[in-house]
Parts: C-alpha cells; structure tokens; sequence
C-alpha cells in the first residue's frame, strides 16, 4: 500500500505570489488615485469654463452697459432723467424676471391641449391620449404613437405653449397622435418603480391599446431624444409586436450609441465607475430615482451651462430685458415672452427636481454612454435576462428606421445613428438638417412650413408619409382579390 505526500512548494513561489498581490494591489489603487485626479479635473474644469468665468463675464457685461449709458449722457446723447428711467427699469425686471419664471413661466410650460383629445388608458407611470387632425389631410388615416419615458426635465416640453409644440405640426397635415407621457411629476408618480423592463412594457401594453383604437392599422412608432432611445429598446426587446404595429420608427435627436455624444458621454467617462456606482446605489436607497440637481448638474457641467441656471445669470437676464418689468399678467405677455418664460422654466432646477430620472434608467443610459454599441448591435443592456441587441430591429422587424438630426445640436450629434446605417442598410434614413438645434423640432414652428426659407427640407412629415403611404400600397397588392 503506497501513500503519496504533496510537495511542499519552494519558498520562491511562495514569495513570487506575494509579490503578484502586492503589485496588483499597488496597480489597483495607483489607478483608481489617477481616475479620481482626472475627474477631479475634469469636474473643476466643467465648473470653470460652465459656472464661474461666465458669472465673470456677466457681471463684466452689466458694468460695461452701465458705463457706456454714463458716458453717453456725459456726451449729451441722453439726458440723465432718461438714464435714470433705463436703470430703474433695468433693476426692476432684474428682480422680478427669476420670480416670472416661477410664476408665470411654470403656469405656461406644458400648457398646450387640443380639441377633441381623449384619454385611452393609463398604468402606474404612463397616460396614453389620443389626439385627432386638426382637419382632413394627406396625413389622413395615418398616426404617431409618441413613446413615452423618462428624460430630464420630463416630457411636458412636447406640450411646451399652443404655439410652441411637438404635436401640432403633425395635427396640421391629418396625422392623428397616439401621446403615450407619464402622467404627472414625482408628487403623483412613482419615478423610483420605473425600470427599463416597466418601461418597455408600458411601450407593449399602451402601444396594443393605441393600435386597436386604429383600426389595427400600422402606425410611426416615434421617439425624441432619450426616449427615442427608449423606443428602440422597445423594438429590440419586443420586435414581434414592434413589426405587428408599427411600419417605421421615427427617431428624432436620439443617442442612439451614447457613446458617440463627446459631450454627455466625456462626463460618463470621466466619473469613475466606483463612484457612479456607490451614488447610484446611495439615490435607489434613498427613493430609487436620481435627484433633480444630480441630473441637471451631471447635464450642465459638460454642456458649460451650470451659471446660466444660478439666481445671478436670471438677474443679469433680466437686466438686459428691461421689457419684463412692464408684465403683471400673463395677458400682458407677447408670444416671444411666453416662449422666453415657458423654455426658462422647462431648463430651471425647480422643473428638473419635479421630472427626476428612475435610477435604473440612469444605469442603463450610464451604460450606454460609457460603453456604446458593438459593431454586431449588442447593447450593453439585458432585459428579461436577455442581451438586447439593435441586429434584432434588422433581422426580427421590417420596420423602416428614420434618424433626424440637427447640425447644431451640441447634445446629440448625428453619427451617434451611424451604427444603424451599417446594421439597417436601406432600410435606414439618416438626415441632418444644418440649422437645427436640439429642440428646434419642437420651439420653432416655423421650420415645419414648407414655404418659410427656414423650413426642413426635407420634411420629416413628408418622409414618413411618403413611406406609409408605400407600405399601405405593398399591403393592398399582398391581399387576395
């Protein structure tokens, strides 16, 4: 009977272990003290050249109009009592401008409704209303359904003024809107529930909702900025149901490889992971959603924009607008004010702590700006312990995908959409409008007449008709006589 003794290991392997660990460990913290430097300088950077130089340079610009108003009385091109009138104005719709905002500004955002528009269903988080035309035309028998989701500042900026909206334009040419948006702020909804996976089965259930009330006829599934992203992960996750009701997806500014968006996606990048995790995990304890301020600031910082939010930016705005201190009603306003109070309030710190975003939602675009898109489509998401991928848009729909993009747009730049040009082919239209903003779509109507020399060419609208339109066509000629 043998026996077998293990060998004992030399001391040098025991040494060459120790010395791997140790180094290992000395790698480890080296590089989380060089991340936490180079968000360190990152953020301080942000808050440079987006809070304090431009406070600087405000102040500068008040004193500067100051002086040149001295010197021209001083010159006799002005009389003092008339200087004195200016500044007196000047100082009033200083002070009363950031409580306009507040007021009047908060009274007007989100205001737009529309005749004949009815409530279809709701859930926990979604209200789904059907909208109908204006009046017959082109458009008739076709509809939008608007993806609902979470994005900052919340969704009210689609009804932003009767003037200033989303929706009005598509009314315009007959095409009905199916409007699937959450169905109040944090004080009525419960932002910390909300997860990709309710989200996706909102988009199913409402969706089902809006397409029996159709007629079972297919409708442009749309979706604008973040929740055009929203809706692709609808039709990755459920493309059977995505292809049964809807024959294309409009994407309007979507980041749809967040990645490719430098500015949002360098402050994803830069916060280290520890960090983004360890807060995260301290907001889903605390109420499962991201404060307001968190998002704001975590927007502001790389867009250069935190001053521009700050009490002292909504005093020199109004200094320079001596035309608020004649307002006491909202009667008293001209278009262009009520457009000027509704955008600052839709952008104000108040409004972005109203409409915060559901923590798992912000894991999931955190991802999505960190990682972006595998050149298969794979997205760095899994629902329903699924890996969704955008392949599955290609291969599990015919769905026809549109991408419109603005070439000014400093949020979402077009080639984040690249990646469908090479998974989609043809069946993807990519178009960049030179003048556009991020949310020209939506505060400048005038670009959807077709007559303004400002005006889309090409049209969105005339695009997606012109594809159901040829859908409709394809449909006829596969039925049996």
């Amino acid at each position: 009977m043998s026996s077998t003794t293990p060998h004992a290991r030399p001391a040098t392997s025991l040494i060459a272990d120790l010395v791997d660990k140790n180094a290992r460990a000395a790698a480890g913290a080296a590089k989380m003290w060089i991340d936490g430097a180079r968000f360190a300088a990152y953020s301080t950077h942000a808050l440079l050249e987006g809070g304090v130089f431009p406070a600087f340079d405000g102040v500068l610009a008040v004193n500067d109009q100051v002086l040149r108003s001295v010197l021209e009385v001083l010159r006799g091109e002005r009389s003092l009592g008339d200087l004195a009138k200016d500044t007196s104005a000047r100082a009033q719709a200083a002070v009363r401008f950031p409580r306009l905002v507040q007021s009047m500004g908060k009274e007007l955002f989100g205001s737009a409704t529309f005749a004949g528009e009815t409530v279809l269903g709701e859930d926990a988080h979604f209200r789904l209303t059907y909208i109908p035309p204006v009046a017959a035309g082109e458009g008739a028998g076709v509809a939008i359904f608007h993806a609902g989701g979470a994005i900052p500042y919340g969704d009210r900026i689609f009804r932003m003024l009767p003037d200033f909206n989303f929706y009005a334009p598509f009314l315009a040419r007959g095409v009905a809107v199916y409007a699937m948006e959450l169905k109040g702020d944090r004080s009525s909804v419960d932002f910390g529930s909300l997860t990709v996976e309710s989200l996706i089965a909102s988009l199913d259930r409402l969706s089902a909702l809006a397409f029996t009330h159709h007629g079972r006829r297919k409708m442009i599934l749309e979706g604008y900025c973040g929740q055009g992203t929203q809706a692709l992960l609808f039709a990755a996750a459920r493309p059977k149901e995505a292809d049964a009701r809807f024959s294309a997806l409009a994407l309007f500014v979507a980041p749809v490889d967040g990645s490719k968006c430098e500015a949002l996606a360098t402050a994803m990048q830069r916060t280290p992971d520890r960090l983004l995790d360890a807060n995260l995990t301290l907001w889903g304890l605390l109420g499962g959603y991201l404060p307001g301020d968190a998002t704001r600031l975590g927007i502001d910082m790389p867009l250069k924009a935190v001053f521009y939010k700050t009490p002292l930016a909504y005093l020199l705005a109004g200094w320079h607008r001596s035309d608020w201190a004649e307002v006491q009603r909202i009667e008293d306003l001209s278009g262009a004010q009520r457009r000027d109070l509704a955008g600052a309030y839709w952008v104000s710190a108040d409004n972005a702590n109203r409409f915060p975003i559901p923590v798992e939602l912000a894991r999931a675009t955190a991802r999505l700006f960190k990682r972006g898109i595998a050149a298969n489509g794979d997205l760095p998401l899994e629902v329903e312990g699924r890996r969704l991928s955008l392949a599955t848009v290609a291969a599990a729909t015919q769905l026809k995908v549109f991408g419109f993009y603005g070439g000014r747009d400093p949020v979402v730049p077009d080639r984040t959409a690249h990646p469908l040009i090479t998974l989609l082919g043809r069946r993807y239209t990519h178009v960049v409008h030179p003048e556009a903003g991020h949310v020209s779509y939506v505060l400048s109507p005038k670009v959807w007449d077709a007559k303004d020399a400002r005006g889309l060419r090409p049209n969105p609208i005339d695009l997606l008709l012109q594809t159901q339109a040829a859908t409709s066509k394809s449909r006829r000629a596969e039925e049996p006589s």
